[in-house]
């Protein structure tokens, strides 16, 4: 439930607005929680750390949101699907959205990817990385470790 998701200390994960079907197109959401565990990834596979995340990005440079994500029908019309670039990198980040710590509501699929980093900042909040259908740049914030984001791995 919206009230248990906001609630919780421990790790889950969801699907965007509780429908299957999301999860065979965007995947899944997580908690930190989940993410914090180290057990999300198979053998020789990791969640990214906040300096893994940034060197991706500034190997990229400017437009590094541009070139992550991929499936242009996905994403709104916007900055990021119009850049020449869009997609390049091969990575196919998609506008998965998220749910929110504060209501356990879903929100922004379509419009926002929004991808966890194993690093966590400030106790009670963790580092990730947000793309944004109206701006071709990756974005970098702290927020709280309740939130469900999609998570991307890396291999070891």
């Amino acid at each position: 439930s919206n009230s248990a998701w906001s609630n919780l200390s421990t790790g889950a994960y969801c699907v965007y607005d509780d429908n299957e079907n999301n999860a065979d197109t965007y995947g899944y959401l997580y908690n930190w929680f989940a993410v914090g565990t180290g057990n999300l990834a198979p053998e020789g596979w990791h969640v990214p750390t906040d300096e893994e995340w940034t060197t991706l990005t500034n190997y990229l440079g400017g437009d590094a949101g541009s070139q992550l994500a991929g499936n242009a029908d996905l994403w709104d019309d916007g900055d990021l699907k119009d850049n020449a670039n869009f997609g390049t990198s091969g990575f196919n980040a998609l506008p998965g959205g998220y749910r929110s710590t504060t209501n356990g509501n879903y929100d922004y699929m379509g419009y926002y990817g929004y991808f966890w980093s194993l690093t966590e900042y400030y106790g009670s909040l963790a580092w990730y990385r947000e793309l944004s259908y109206d701006n071709s740049d990756v974005y970098r914030y702290g927020t709280n470790k309740r939130n469900g984001f999609t998570v991307r791995l890396v291999r070891d």
